[in-house]
């Protein structure tokens, strides 16, 4: 490491935050990575709940990996961990009420082009008219890819101009939509839509696989990362709370914590583009920090529901929403029960975007066990908990503010941002954090340092 000059602070512990770090330690560079929180992962991190007096890990919120996200398996790669031991591969296997059903098929290369085309043709509950309006949409898409779609068109009047049926926008592209973006259809992105799309299912073989983690989010890499960071020497700093970026004496930054001010060569901002604001609040006008504060937010409920009896629960199953009446879940996700304590099988439930993960925790946990209990015909749950986030992505609207790692180079050279808003050619999602702190260490490693 360079112990020649102030560190490289890297402030924030999540995945963007920690892709930064690894990266930065791997090309010699010395590292502080200060954290507010307890534990590092952000908000794709694991916690504990309470089930009749029994602790069960889950996560904060279900996130779905998949096999395109390429840089996130990749970087788990580079610090020892093997994707394979701590995540199981599922092809895609799209289950919902009424008999619905869409499977992949599983060709391998050059043939898995065919994967999706295959499923479509052999899917079960949608009407011939619908699953050839499917195909030439995607047939459409990897022909012209996702530029074609204009910058300011929302993924609403993107389906419209492509001709899908209203019944299969409801069915499919909807929940396809806000289950990726977290963006109701009619605000949500088109070409950002369409890039997702593209990954996923017109991608490289295995691109569609649904990644399920055995244990925790936290399992698969935020531990595992700090642990390999720290073996290195990196100071890694928890319960430690960034209050300001700021000019030093010698051409250096200065980090105010609450332990004490941090002397660094470069600073990297791996938080939420609020937090990023608040830090620069001495050192940018305040024209310069109106783009970080002109983000809006959508929030996400994940709703935990445990039963006391093994289920042969499918991997992911699309739930019908009916807002009107109570349903609010969308997706439903299985999960590795506790080898011990009251559940025997474990699923977590995603409510998200704005108007549907407002209702409060209560009342919103007991209606989705009811919805699942009545859809998937199996017993109602003895456990339903809710946890909800209400920042817990920004809208991905085509008018959202774009800003990259190296945005802030004119007014604060040395300083850099990291996080899935920073990343936005991609929604918010555990990919597009990683690629952005990796892009962010790129732009750092470029930047000529401070001398001490």
């Amino acid at each position: 490491m360079n112990h020649g000059r102030s560190p490289v602070i890297v402030i924030g512990a999540g995945w963007a935050g920690l892709a930064a770090a690894v990266a930065l330690v791997d090309a010699g560079e010395s590292v502080i990575v200060i954290e507010a929180a307890p534990q590092a992962g952000g908000r794709a991190r694991a916690l504990t709940l309470s089930f009749d007096g029994s602790p069960v890990e889950v996560d904060n919120g279900q996130h779905l990996l998949i096999g395109a996200y390429r840089d996130t398996l990749a970087l788990m790669r580079r610090i020892g961990v093997d994707p394979a031991q701590v995540m199981a591969r599922v092809p895609m296997n799209l289950i919902g009420p009424g008999g619905f059903r869409l499977q992949a098929a599983t060709l391998p290369a050059p043939f898995h082009l065919l994967n999706l085309a295959i499923g479509l043709i052999t899917a079960r509950g949608l009407p011939w008219s619908h699953r050839w309006s499917m195909i030439r949409l995607m047939g459409r898409l990897k022909r012209e890819g996702p530029a074609a779609c204009p910058a300011d068109m929302t993924v609403s009047q993107w389906l419209a101009r492509q001709g899908q049926p209203a019944r299969l926008i409801t069915r499919i592209w909807a929940p396809l939509c806000i289950g990726a973006l977290n963006t109701p259809p009619d605000e949500a992105c088109a070409r950002t839509f369409a890039r997702v799309l593209e990954d996923a299912l017109l991608g490289d073989a295995g691109a569609a696989d649904f990644l399920m983690p055995h244990g925790t989010l936290s399992d698969i890499l935020p531990n595992p990362a700090l642990s390999w960071l720290q073996e290195r020497g990196v100071q890694v700093r928890m319960r430690c709370v960034g209050r300001t970026v700021r000019p030093g004496l010698q051409g250096d930054w200065l980090v105010d914590t609450d332990a004490g001010a941090l002397s660094a060569s470069r600073v990297i901002l791996a938080v939420q583009p609020y937090q990023a604001a608040r830090l620069l609040d001495q050192t940018l006008a305040d024209a310069q920090r109106a783009p970080l504060e002109a983000f809006e937010y959508e929030p996400i409920a994940t709703v935990w529901l445990g039963w006391g009896s093994p289920l042969r629960l499918p991997a992911i199953t699309m739930l019908d929403e009916d807002i009107a009446t109570g349903q609010h879940g969308q997706w439903l996700f299985a999960r590795t029960a506790p080898h011990e304590g009251p559940v025997r099988s474990l699923a977590g439930v995603v409510v998200s975007a704005a108007g549907r993960a407002d209702t409060q925790v209560g009342p919103l946990a007991q209606a989705v066990a009811a919805q699942v209990a009545a859809q998937l015909g199996c017993p109602l749950p003895e456990h339903a908990r809710a946890i909800v986030d209400k920042r817990a992505t920004i809208r991905c609207s085509p008018g959202r503010p774009r800003i990259d790692a190296d945005s802030l180079a004119p007014h604060c050279p040395g300083i850099f941002l990291a996080g899935d808003w920073v990343w936005h050619a991609y929604p918010a999602t555990i990919e597009s954090a990683v690629r952005s702190g990796l892009a962010a260490a790129d732009h750092c490693l470029r930047s000529v340092p401070v001398q001490a």
